[in-house]
């Protein structure tokens, strides 16, 4: 998927997002315990703030979440998200992405911003908001997560895990990976291969379940060893 496309998708569902928090602002969230649609939102203004100060910076400069302009107190939050929303849009389109830039997972193309915003504002539109997930922006989240995110998890949360994982997005042609869960890290390929267990499902159900927003209900078909494929959940906290 292209930076254009990635973008296309952040301002959609980031929009769907602050719709439904100006509707009902107190809504709790059940994917995230003690947070309600305005929590979603200042928590997605970080990582926004995060990738324009990036952006403004250059790619010679390294910036952190520290570096964020957050919403104050005496701010309208709807506005400040909509804004930040807006702005993250506007410097990404911009940004040059064949450059390499600096990431928390380590120096990267520039593409990868719109990518990271996109999946992000996704996962936070779909906890506030519900509704389906593009199925081909859900194989490119569960990429991104297996990819790019997983391999940052700490030895010891795969310390005797040791099984592997089929994940299979039935609705499209290219979501299928094999997944390990240990002996010290998450490792996968692209490819059909059998595994101790085998997930099968829609391609935006697949990638709920990658990022812990729903459990193995009657959605999935589960082939193999089921508590493998349950295992996931303990394991893969991003």
């Amino acid at each position: 998927m292209d930076p254009a496309t990635h973008l296309a998708h952040l301002r959609a569902d980031a929009s769907a997002l602050l719709a439904a928090a100006v509707a009902d602002p107190d809504a709790a969230v059940p994917a995230c315990p003690g947070w309600d649609r305005r929590t979603v939102l200042q928590h997605l203004c970080v990582p926004y703030g995060w990738a324009i100060a990036q952006a403004e910076a250059g790619p010679d400069d390294k910036r952190g979440f520290r570096d964020a302009v957050r919403p104050g107190e005496d701010d309208d939050l709807f506005e400040f998200f909509e804004r930040a929303a807006a702005r993250v849009v506007e410097v990404l389109g911009a940004m040059d992405v064949a450059a390499t830039w600096p990431t928390f997972a380590g120096p990267r193309p520039g593409a990868w911003f719109p990518r990271r915003m996109a999946v992000e504002t996704a996962i936070h539109r779909h906890d506030a908001a519900g509704g389906a997930i593009d199925p081909v922006l859900a194989v490119d989240g569960v990429d991104e997560l297996l990819e790019e995110l997983a391999p940052l998890l700490p030895p010891d949360r795969f310390a005797g895990t040791g099984s592997t994982l089929h994940l299979h997005a039935t609705d499209v042609d290219t979501g299928e990976w094999l997944v390990t869960l240990g002996p010290e890290r998450v490792t996968s390929e692209r490819v059909h291969a059998k595994g101790d267990a085998a997930v099968r499902a829609a391609a935006s159900d697949l990638f709920l379940f990658a990022w812990n927003r729903v459990p193995l209900d009657d959605r999935f078909e589960v082939i193999g060893d089921r508590a493998a494929a349950e295992r996931w959940s303990t394991t893969i906290v991003i």
